[in-house]
This record gives C-alpha cells, structure tokens and sequence, in this order.
C-alpha cells in the first residue's frame, strides 16, 4: 500500500513538473528575445531570391517569436556565400539571434572539400525552408542560343557569382554530362548585377538560378518572352516547365546521371534557413515553431503573392532529412564532382 501511495506520488510530481516546465522554458525564450534584434545573414548582394525571401519574412517572423525581437536583413556577399556561411557558423554569436539564409549549395560545397568553407554540413540546425525549385540555366533572347543544342556550337559566357553557387554549378556540370560549351563568368555580387550585365550584352546569360528566383525578380522577362529557358535541374520537372528539359534526362551514361543527382539535390534544400551548432535547444524549437507558423500566416502570404514569391514549406526536420541525403552520396561519386567543379 505504502508502495504503492509512493509511486503515486512520484508520479503526480513528475506530471506537475512536466507541465510547469514547459511554459517556464517559454517564459525563458520570451525573456532572452525580449528587446532584442535577430539578424538574417543574407550571403549575396540584394536583389535576387536569396534577398528577398528573408526580407518579406522577415516583416512578420518576429511576432511568432516568443518575446517578439526586432528581424533585420544583412548582405554579406562573397565567395558564392561561403563568407556569410562561414560567420554565421564560426564567428557570430551562437544565441539565436543570427540566421543563415546562404546558397542552397553550400551544404554540398563543404561536404566536396571546397576551399575556405570553415563550417560542417551535419551539425547546421536547419529552421526550415520557404521555397524550393528547380534551377534553369537562361540565355537572352537575342543571344542566338535558343536551346542545349545551340549551346554545343559555341562557347557561351554567362553571368555567375562564384564557384559555390548554381550560375557556376549548374554551367560546369552541364558541360561535363552533356558536352555544351557554357563559359561561367564568376565575380557578379548577385542577381542585381547579372541582371544588368545580360541586358547590356556583357553575357549571353546565366548560368544558373532558381525557378522560384525568376519568377519573384525576372517575371516581365519572362511575359514578354525576353529569355529562352535551356535546361532545368532538378528531380523531377516544375509544373510550368513541361517542355524545358530536365538534366538528367539528357545524361546517357551512369556515372554522368549520379554526379547530376548529387548537384540537383541541393535544388530541393532551396531556400532553407540555418542556426550555428551550440543554440540551445529550447531557442531552436522556438525558431523552428514560429518559422513554420510565418509561412503559414495569412498577412505574410499576401505580401508573398503580391512579391510573386512562391512558397513551398519545409519543416526543419524535413530539410535536415534532405541535407543527409547529400551527405550519404558515395565517396567517387562525390570526388568526382568536386573535380569537376575544380574544388
């Protein structure tokens, strides 16, 4: 009997404690975030995907915040987004005030052995993702390559930010598994400048962007038909893009088809939101819950369409799942593709 009153006891004890704790570990979310300002590390200049996805969250993300802190947007572009990655990972405070929102790529970059890259995939804290898409390699319309087979007459430039990100990713693995001549011109700050360089004539086109990206930033491009769209780079075909190949289909020998698949992976990441290792547990799931609830909000969706944004939700669980997946890619097939890359 005594026993057993014991273990009744213990047991309305550790429901009472269960219960108090968990507003209590939200009062201490509340209390840290209260006053203070969240800084999105945005790895490009403006303009662009990138940029704009955590820009129009970032109006509405602080209110699902428990203590509701102040959300602001920082460039910080440089080497395709490995600076911005490598501070938000080695140098920032690891408190959960500061986000990544860097190349999709930059998970891939690090696991193929890319220079200077001073992060660890496996340990990022991914939030979740707002979007995702296929990228698409673009020439202008006057440029006279109108499809992947025009592009295998003669060398190409296109417009590229550096050697981490899709416009030089997607370009140089193109030219391996299909023989185009693409010409990665790397050095642009992002989308705002390769915009005006392809106007301008200074490069046929990009070597790589978003669908989602092009969509938000480029959409009177592709109204009045001013860009021919070559090849799409992903797992399976975007709706909108029925008669754009899709790379893999264009691949004929096995090797070819697996290094493709290790650089579409990545496209399903897309544009996926990151803390450093070491932000306490509580503060991640605080994060994580009022990302998801963000991409659900109703104010947030309205000023998403009228930025012609597309939005696919992902869970930090699910990008986290996906980000293994990239890691799991067998050793030669990822030695390979880093050679290729010249990485």
């Amino acid at each position: 009997m005594l026993r057993a009153i014991a273990m009744a006891l213990l047991l309305t004890t550790a429901v009472v404690l269960m219960l108090q704790g968990t507003p209590a570990a939200a009062q201490g979310v509340a209390d840290f975030y209260k006053g203070k300002t969240i800084n999105f590390i945005v790895g490009f200049g403006p303009g662009g995907g990138y940029d704009l996805y955590p820009r129009v969250f970032s109006r509405h993300f602080g209110r699902h915040i428990p203590g509701s802190p102040n959300v602001v947007v920082q460039n910080m572009d440089g080497a395709g987004s490995v600076r911005a990655a490598n501070y938000v990972y080695a140098v920032a405070p690891r408190d959960g005030t500061v986000i990544a929102a860097v190349n999709q790529n930059a998970p891939m970059y690090q696991l193929l052995g890319g220079a200077g890259a001073q992060f660890e995939s496996d340990k990022l804290q991914w939030l979740g993702s707002m979007a995702y898409s296929n990228g698409v390699v673009y020439t202008w319309h006057t440029s006279g390559i109108k499809t992947i087979e025009d592009a295998k007459t003669r060398e190409v430039p296109l417009g590229a930010v550096g050697p981490t990100s899709d416009s030089y990713i997607f370009a140089t693995i193109i030219n391996e598994v299909t023989g185009t001549k693409f010409k990665p011109i790397n050095g642009y700050t992002g989308t705002g400048q390769i915009n005006i360089a392809v106007e301008r004539g200074e490069v046929m086109g990009r070597g790589g962007t978003s669908w989602a990206s092009l969509q938000a930033g480029n959409r009177s491009w592709l109204e009045e038909k001013k860009i021919n769209l070559l090849v799409q780079v992903g797992l399976q075909k975007e709706a909108e893009l029925p008669h754009v190949p899709l790379l893999q289909d264009l691949v004929r020998n096995e090797e070819g088809l697996q290094i493709t698949k290790v650089v579409s992976l990545p496209t399903v990441l897309g544009y996926g939101h990151w803390v450093a290792p070491g932000v306490p547990a509580d503060r991640l799931e605080a994060l994580r819950a009022a990302y998801i609830a963000t991409l659900k909000d109703p104010e947030f969706l309205k000023d998403a369409e009228k930025a012609n944004m597309q939005i696919r939700p992902q869970t930090g669980a699910e990008v986290t799942a996906l980000a293994t997946q990239v890691a799991g890619t067998p050793k030669a097939i990822l030695a390979k593709t880093a050679k290729v890359l010249g990485w």
